[in-house]
């Protein structure tokens, strides 16, 4: 008896997870700061840096970066990596890494951390870009990734990483397609550029999570007298806006912007940075280069993801009972079956109940499965108050009748 009533007390404290979310920037190294990556030339060096979280999430998250500032010297081949690692519930590591003997001057970095089933992270690394290292004119390469939100519907792709080998550093990543299982993104290039290697990482997310813009591409014709390709050394800002679906206009509204690539001009230092990002009715960004560089492309995307911490997180492998409608009230929880529901503890009439995918919930009103069977197969926010007595929880694959799947 004392065994059945610790389950009891055990199955009762779960109830539900909300999301948890935390954003910023972090600078990973800084011009004529002395760091490694512009003071040596040893082919990979990196700079590790440590983030630590305001408040440690319940769950390890999801981590998205973006590089919000590139800066690197003009000499080949050149490019950089950013990675992150060593995930857990009060930080992570966050790499920069010079991939050529060049000096390497700033990388910073927006990132993103998540907790919430409706958005998942995908990192790819590539250094089979085949047609990429070679020829000219226009080629690309598409890889097909797969990930592990059913739900998907909406991505964007960041490039953290690209080796440059031949003339102008020209390279750009684009979601090409999203399906419940994988997402595919193509790498791509033009003129004489070659490519040694692709890094990016992708933001998958629900209808309901994420919204996302078309993949856009702001461009200059070398010739033109456009303030990104001549102008006296300093500065150039272009002002991005972007309107958005009225549904998306208000709410717990957190904006991301993504590089996905760039065209730089061959004799000038890379320097590349979005800034002032601003989400009121409209979302506002801006791209920016400075000093001598001529930027002809820029090519880059943005997103809304909706910070709702209302949103309720249920057990994503066993069922929930409430005593009330929306799932609040005491909880009981069914992983595999409870024969006996009052000798568990539990006697309250059932309101609302939790299902996993691809699981069906049997409740019956008498043990030993006698008596009538109701089956359930998605959450149900508010029932009629019913009394049971006996639980199983069994997968799509397994036996349709519970007695059978039980013996």
């Amino acid at each position: 008896m004392k065994i059945a009533v610790l389950i009891a007390i055990l199955s009762l404290a779960f109830c539900y997870r909300t999301p948890q979310f935390e954003a910023a920037q972090q600078v990973i190294v800084q011009y004529a700061a002395g760091h490694i990556l512009e003071a040596q030339a040893g082919v990979p060096r990196q700079v590790v840096v440590d983030v630590k979280f305001k408040k440690a999430f319940e769950i390890p998250p999801q981590v998205f970066i973006s590089a919000q500032l590139l800066d690197w010297s003009v000499g080949l081949p050149h490019g950089f990596m950013e990675r992150v690692s060593d995930i857990t519930t009060t930080g992570f590591k966050l790499s920069g890494v010079a991939v050529g003997p060049s000096p390497l001057y700033s990388l910073f970095v927006d990132w993103y951390a998540i907790y919430d089933p409706r958005i998942q992270v995908v990192t790819f690394e590539s250094t089979d870009v085949k047609e990429l290292k070679t020829g000219q004119g226009e080629r690309k390469v598409s890889y097909t990734i797969e990930h592990n939100l059913k739900d998907a519907t909406n991505a964007i792709v960041g490039l953290i990483g690209c080796k440059h080998l031949l003339t102008n550093p020209i390279v750009e990543v684009k979601v090409e397609q999203v399906t419940p299982k994988s997402v595919t993104a193509s790498a791509r290039t033009y003129w004489q550029a070659q490519l040694e290697f692709v890094r990016f990482n992708v933001l998958l997310g629900t209808d309901q999570s994420l919204w996302v813009s078309p993949a856009y591409v702001f461009y200059n014709d070398p010739a033109s007298s456009h303030p990104f390709v001549k102008r006296a050394p300093s500065a150039a800002e272009v002002q991005q806006t972007i309107e958005l679906p009225k549904v998306w206009q208000s709410g717990p509204r957190v904006p991301i912007v993504t590089l996905r690539g760039y065209d730089v001009e061959r004799a000038r230092n890379m320097r590349l940075q979005y800034n002032k990002v601003v989400l009121e009715s409209k979302l506002q960004y801006n791209l920016v280069t400075w000093w001598d560089t001529q930027m002809y492309g820029v090519f880059h995307q943005a997103a809304i993801f909706v910070a709702d911490t209302t949103y309720k997180i249920f057990d994503p492998d066993c069922a929930e009972l409430f005593s009330e409608c929306n799932f609040k009230g005491d909880s009981i929880t069914v992983c595999d079956r409870i024969p006996d529901l009052p000798g568990y503890g539990w006697s309250k009439p059932i309101r609302s109940l939790t299902v996993p995918v691809s699981r069906r919930l049997y409740l019956f009103n008498k043990e030993k499965y006698e008596g009538q069977r109701t089956s359930f197969i998605a959450n149900q926010q508010c029932m009629e108050s019913i009394t049971f007595s006996f639980a199983q929880l069994q997968s799509f694959e397994e036996e349709e009748h519970p007695v059978l799947a039980s013996q």
